[in-house]
């Protein structure tokens, strides 16, 4: 646009050279010369850029419609220099033809354009040849700095796009580390509960079990008391009642530390030598389906990892309206692991028609290598005996 801008001053100043040259015909046809000519010549320099880019439309390769634009732009700044030499009054625009020889880069003809005034200065238009010089002179230098500022733009837009692409790394390595110290913050929250199910369970629930052993000997060797056998019986009744709430505190404590999507990735990371990448979509998966998710997933990693020799492994887990879909795919050799005798395969089938699901094994389709586990789970299950 700068460049354009500039053409139009320059084409502006030129008209009132034509003043200073002789009448002739060229005076009418020089205005029109000189569009016709700085019209082609940014034409063919934009046109150069998207001959490389583009398919070729015609039988012409990009490379070649590039070389004949490269060939075709000095050649029509070259041939309107030329006339001006014949007539005098093409120089008042001789500085337009400067400026698009600089600002394109047309070789040689950005220090010869001034030979084109010396028709002008030789057929007594000496003013219009010193005018056009001087005019020329700014116009190289207006030329020189708009192409100084496009490059300088275009620096500062690349720059722009590499910080704007940095910072779009950051904000996602941002998510990224996010993400993990909240997975970690719930793996070990899910690792205390898990503790303090166990201590209540090895420590108050064993004490309460013992007392409630003593308290019913106490009342077997006071049979003969009545009122006191009434008394221990009140009290072992309590601990009973005490010994079922802790009970059932701890199997609290314990299905709350047992998130499946935390357990999935866990296991995903315990598998040396394997990348792994999850989709966990569920949200409301019954234990009994966690377990079974938990124990095939477990399973096909050990067998990818051992007998398909996988390095890559997805896992995904999805819930529909009626039910939940398990997906194991890896970059192993499925034939490998049906070649070991399928006792790996018998179990996870196992699990999955344990709940009244399916379960299917086999290589991914073409040009994908590699297996795919896949199990479904109605979410209206009935396990089997």
């Amino acid at each position: 646009m700068d460049r354009i801008v500039d053409e139009i001053v320059l084409f502006g100043l030129g008209l009132p050279l034509l003043l200073l040259a002789p009448a002739a015909p060229a005076a009418v046809a020089a205005p029109l010369l000189a569009l016709i000519a700085t019209g082609a010549l940014e034409l063919l320099d934009r046109g150069e850029g998207g001959a490389q880019r583009q398919a070729p439309a015609s039988a012409a390769s990009p490379a070649s419609a590039a070389r004949f634009i490269r060939v075709a732009r000095p050649a029509i700044a070259a041939a309107y220099l030329i006339a001006a030499l014949a007539a005098p009054a093409l120089a008042a625009f001789v500085p337009l033809l400067a400026y698009a020889a600089v600002a394109q880069n047309l070789g040689p003809l950005r220090f010869l354009w001034p030979a084109a005034l010396l028709g002008a200065a030789t057929s007594g238009s000496g003013a219009l040849a010193a005018a056009a010089l001087l005019l020329g002179a700014l116009a190289c230098l207006a030329a020189r700095r708009t192409t100084k500022v496009q490059t300088e733009r275009a620096s500062l837009r690349q720059w722009r796009d590499a910080v704007q692409e940095d910072r779009l790394a950051l904000a996602e390595q941002a998510r990224d580390l996010a993400e993990r110290q909240d997975l970690e913050v719930s793996c070990a929250v899910l690792a205390e509960r898990a503790r303090i199910a166990r201590e209540i369970h090895d420590n108050v629930g064993h004490l309460l079990t013992r007392s409630v052993l003593q308290m019913e000997a106490l009342a077997v060797t006071h049979e003969d008391d009545p009122a006191l056998a009434e008394e221990l019986a009140a009290v072992g009744a309590t601990l009973h009642e005490a010994l079922g709430t802790v009970r059932a505190s701890v199997h609290d404590l314990h299905d709350e530390a047992f998130d499946p999507q935390t357990t999935l990735a866990e296991l995903i990371g315990e598998f040396p030598g394997i990348v792994g990448a999850l989709a966990f979509e569920a949200e409301s998966l019954p234990r009994p389906v966690a377990l079974a998710v938990v124990a095939i997933v477990r399973e096909a990693l050990a067998n990818a990892r051992t007998h398909g020799r996988a390095t890559s492994v997805a896992v995904s887990l999805l819930e529909f309206p009626g039910f939940y879909q398990l997906a194991i795919e890896d970059n192993g050799r499925a034939a490998n692991l049906v070649g070991e005798g399928g006792l790996g395969l018998t179990s996870m089938e196992e699990r999955a028609t344990a709940l009244g699901g399916t379960f299917s094994f086999g290589p991914l389709p073409p040009p994908r290598t590699g297996s795919r586990v896949f199990a479904t789970f109605p979410k209206t299950q009935e396990v089997r005996p």
